[in-house]
């Protein structure tokens, strides 16, 4: 299950390389103008060519014709990547991580000082001097450099993962919480239409004075009180469609007329598939934070190397030419600092701290880790019992009861009032499932944010694309 998480996050990695052009470098000027961003933000759409493209390229089943009038998480998650500004950010941190692995392996210029002036001498009052300074560093200093910068490098391009994952999270929570509300309104609607159906059967019986006034008065308020339910789960269910919205990057709006589709949403995965020692060892593997940390270490190592080799001093070749009374002078010679009062004690104290910072820091996250991921699933199996027990629940009302008072209705041993009680505690069972549904994949998703991996079936992990085309900042 979690053999692909690897090769996933090598995907991120490379398919996130962005080249930094610096040679033949000239300005340009990008102002920000907020209301032409608000106008482009407002137009998105997923008729978006450069969003088409994306999602054609992507490997597997894939939508017919775009844009689909039915979408899944999986593609949900797929416009996310391609919308979301969060991403364009983790970009740009790459990006500069890129261009400070070029600083970093970057050879010291040579320095060239030029001076002219006069003399007392009565044949030849000029005086010229040129002289370069050489810088060659000594103890791999460059090395150590580049490796510090290269190992951020690393550092930055999971954090571009460790967002890909954070708005993936996003997405599948949204998602859970608009399909919960549209089958809350739904559940609501079947019960208005079975309480007015046992309001009309209630005015029959007092139009035959079978029962009384004050009763059919409790039944009337029953409904005015649930038409007010549904106002708000309609509220609700509006609400969480925005906010879908928001997490893929789009303007209010966007999802009109799209079906969502969640194929496993109904059958969350059972604790036969999660056993509890492949979910933990898959959340140390998996975790991008614990690697990232992992690649933060690494450079925090190299950082006390170029420290230490700072104790040695670069050696400066400063070859000159001096003209001065009529006489042409060659000069060649070396020079370096002296490390009689200081060899770099303070900034090698300073980088092996940060070193013991970085190790802590690491030990720190895999362990919380380990916490995170076993509570998760303790938690997850706890709620999917719950789960499992309210349907098993509902079906055994919706089968056997009601069965039951059909039978006795066609006996003449009760009366469609009767069926109407049954239906709206059966509805009162479907609104204890779709709670416990909620608790199960609520805490599923915890658990998938634990291990930093899609649990369910049929729900690939997408890769990051490495840039936008056709779309500007």
């Amino acid at each position: 299950m979690f053999d692909g998480f690897h090769n996933a996050t090598d995907a991120w990695a490379r398919s996130a390389h962005v080249t930094v052009v610096v040679s033949c470098y000239h300005y340009q000027p990008l102002p920000l103008l907020p209301p032409a961003l608000e106008q482009q933000y407002r137009s998105r759409t997923l008729a978006d060519s450069g969003l088409k493209e994306f999602i054609e390229a992507q490997p597997g089943a894939r939508p017919g014709s775009w844009p689909s009038g039915e979408l899944t998480l999986g593609t949900l998650t797929l416009v996310a990547f391609y919308f979301h500004p969060d991403l364009d950010t983790a970009r740009a941190r790459l990006a500069a991580s890129e261009g400070a692995v070029i600083t970093a392996r970057t050879k010291p210029n040579p320095n060239l000082t030029a001076a002219g002036g006069y003399t007392n001498a009565e044949r030849a009052p000029y005086a010229l001097q040129f002289a370069l300074d050489w810088t060659i560093e000594t103890a791999g200093k460059r090395t150590y450099r580049t490796s510090h910068a290269r190992n951020l490098l690393v550092a930055s391009r999971i954090a571009l993962g460790e967002t890909a994952w954070q708005i993936r999270s996003r997405v599948r929570a949204e998602l859970l919480d608009h399909l919960l509300a549209s089958r809350e309104l739904d559940a609501l609607r079947q019960e208005q239409q079975t309480r007015t159906e046992a309001l009309k059967l209630y005015d029959e019986r007092l139009e035959a004075g079978e029962i009384s006034q004050p009763e059919v008065d409790v039944v009337c308020t029953s409904l005015m009180l649930l038409d007010v339910t549904m106002q708000r789960a309609t509220g609700r269910q509006n609400e969480t469609r925005i906010a879908l919205e928001t997490a893929l990057g789009l303007a209010p709006g966007a999802l009109d007329g799209v079906q969502l589709r969640w194929d496993s949403f109904e059958s969350p995965p059972g604790e036969d598939r999660l056993p509890l020692s492949s979910v933990q060892r898959a959340g140390l593997l998996n975790r991008l934070d614990v690697q990232r940390l992992l690649a933060e270490y690494a450079a925090s190592e190299n950082a006390l190397q170029l420290e230490a080799a700072r104790k040695y001093p670069d050696i400066h070749l400063t070859p000159g030419y001096e003209f001065m009374e009529g006489f042409n002078s060659y000069l060649i010679g070396p020079s370096l600092l002296l490390p009689l009062r200081d060899r770099n004690k303070g900034p090698i104290a300073e980088a092996e701290a940060r070193r013991k910072e970085a190790a802590a820091r690491f030990l720190s996250q895999q362990a919380a880790a380990i916490d995170q991921v076993g509570r998760a699933l303790i938690r997850y199996h706890a709620a999917l019992a719950d789960f499992r027990d309210a349907d098993s629940r509902l079906k055994a009302l919706l089968q056997g009861r009601e069965r039951a008072v059909q039978e006795q209705i066609r006996a003449g041993e009760a009366d469609q009032l009767t069926l109407a009680g049954v239906r709206l505690e059966a509805l009162a069972a479907t609104r204890a499932r779709l709670n416990a549904l909620r608790d199960a994949q609520t805490a599923l998703g915890a658990l998938e944010d634990a291990v930093q991996y899609p649990l369910e079936n049929g729900i690939p992990l997408p890769p990051v694309p490495p840039t936008n085309p056709g779309r500007t900042p």
